[in-house]
């Protein structure tokens, strides 16, 4: 005896519910002089999308067009249904994910512009546009008396018998560049609200905490030619300070400097090492 589906007309050789094609838990016993209604006999059986008509081979909702799920039963001929059964294409397949997509794409935008801080992605936030100067001091490039002040640290550790520092790194740069201007801006410009960024968005990488501080050393960079001896008035006004050169002659492994030079003449040198 064969049994058969009583929700879509599938034929079993067995009643061994549920159906494999709508889920139903019924079958009814079929007789040998009954016709064959079956999908999977003589005749065809489509599933109906009772919002937005689009037909299904199986009782298998939600409905692949509309996302409705309330399908109906409908006797159908073979050939209604050769376009309709088509599988749905990948826009409509991945179009409930673009809206994802789109966001991450966005971030990965705002985190390599810098916009959004991520550690080790994208360019450390720009200092602020601080008053003065932080390039020039008259003909002197203030970049090379950072270097040249470095090189006087430097000479001073090798005296004292202190270890020797690496000079700087991307991360260490923008960031004493970054509160030293911070500081400037505060002093100097009465419209400035801003703050420094978590030391996290620079990408220290520090072994140790960082030592950080800005000084204003009594030295007039108007009175030198050239970043050489611009750099020797500096190391010995910034050495005289009994912070400083305790922080420049400790175990450290680099150390970053930053000059910049006030509207007033005040040469401000933002130190970091860590």
């Amino acid at each position: 005896m064969k049994w058969r589906c009583a929700w879509c007309g599938r034929e079993y050789d067995a009643e061994e519910p549920p159906c494999d094609t709508c889920g139903h838990e019924t079958f009814d016993p079929v007789s040998d002089s009954e016709g064959d209604p079956s999908p999977f006999g003589g005749g065809s059986v489509a599933w109906v999308c009772a919002d937005c008509g689009r037909e299904h081979v199986k009782h298998s909702p939600p409905c692949a067009r509309c996302g409705g799920h309330d399908l109906e039963r409908r006797e159908t001929g073979a050939e209604d249904l050769s376009e309709e059964v088509a599988s749905p294409g990948y826009l409509s397949v991945g179009k409930p994910y673009l809206a994802g997509v789109a966001l991450v794409v966005a971030l990965v935008a705002l985190v390599v512009t810098g916009v959004v801080p991520f550690p080790g992605f994208g360019a450390p936030p720009a200092p602020p546009d601080a008053p003065g100067d932080a390039e020039r001091a008259g003909d002197i490039a203030l970049a090379e008396a950072e270097a040249a002040l470095y090189d006087r640290f430097e000479t001073e550790r090798r005296s004292a018998g202190a270890p020797e520092r690496s000079f700087g790194d991307g991360g260490t740069d923008a960031y004493v560049a970054y509160v030293t201007g911070h500081r400037v801006a505060q002093r100097y410009d009465p419209d400035y609200d801003g703050s420094v960024p978590d030391p996290e968005a620079f990408d220290l990488q520090c072994g140790s905490r960082p030592i950080l501080g800005v000084l204003s050393p009594s030295v007039d960079a108007g009175a030198y030619d050239d970043a050489e001896g611009f750099a020797d008035a500096l190391a010995a006004a910034l050495l005289a300070d009994d912070e400083l050169r305790e922080a420049a002659l400790a175990d450290r492994d680099r150390e970053a400097v930053s000059i910049h030079v006030a509207p007033d003449g005040t040469v401000f040198v933002g130190y970091l090492a860590c």
